[in-house]
């Protein structure tokens, strides 16, 4: 457990998943705020509730990570009813897979638009008060696919692209007391391992070393880290969290 009392956080993508056990995390660590961003409304709305029924610590925030103006609307939001953000997660992100001779512009399009573009525009709304305040952690979501993927060429290019502006962020955030980190997971029980079959899932756990699929929590466990007073020293890495497959 970490200590995160007093510290406001925003999550993207958080209305399940990743995203959901991520902000259950820093509540469970005495965080004073979490922020849920998420464009499934009723998802979103539901998870706030589960986690904070009293709703006195968390925010649900409707937003589509892609649109600018939404993303800003969205940390207005959050400064109106937090103050400030110390902590930025960017977890949100999709897929639209295909091989690249049969990919559209549109697909390709959609993934960066989401997970790259989505991670700046989130970034753009808090670096300042980062600096300002001289503390800030900024942790974001790339994947094992980073490296390439058969299929996912724009998923691959927005996850290789958010580990170089993780490690610009990371130099140029320094100075000013504010790390930014990344992780690359690799299978992770969320809701779109468990639509893929038992015998393709099968084969997938096989090829981890530890011969299992990781679990929300456990990415949950390194972001907290990440974020934490005991990982100040942390900055501009991207981690992987594979179970030993890569």
């Amino acid at each position: 457990m970490y200590d995160f009392s007093g510290k406001i956080v925003a999550v993207t993508g958080a209305a399940q998943g990743l995203g959901r056990a991520i902000a259950e995390r820093f509540l469970k660590d005495g965080a004073e705020g979490v922020a849920l961003l998420d464009l499934k409304e009723d998802v979103l709305a539901a998870a706030a509730a589960e986690l904070d029924p009293a709703g006195s610590r968390t925010l649900a925030v409707p937003c589509n990570v892609a649109d600018p103006d939404s993303v800003a609307r969205a940390f207005q939001q959050i400064r109106d009813r937090f103050g400030w953000v110390d902590v930025l997660v960017n977890n949100a992100g999709i897929t639209r897979d295909a091989l690249v001779h049969k990919m559209t512009n549109e697909q390709f399009d959609q993934v960066l638009k989401v997970s790259l573009y989505g991670t700046f525009y989130c970034v753009k709304q808090v670096i300042d008060g980062m600096r300002e305040r001289g503390y800030g952690r900024i942790i974001s979501m790339s994947s094992l696919a980073n490296r390439g993927n058969v299929g996912q060429a724009n998923y691959a290019a927005a996850k290789a692209g958010i580990i170089g502006l993780t490690k610009t962020l990371a130099m140029e955030l320094g100075p000013k007391n504010v790390t930014a980190n990344c992780l690359a997971p690799s299978l992770i029980n969320t809701d779109i391992i468990k639509t893929v079959p038992d015998k393709v899932r099968n084969a997938m756990t096989a090829s981890v070393p530890l011969r299992r699929i990781g679990e929300p929590e456990e990415v949950a466990d390194l972001v907290a880290f990440l974020a934490s007073d005991e990982a100040s020293y942390v900055s501009g890495q991207c981690i992987s969290i594979t179970g030993g497959l890569w």
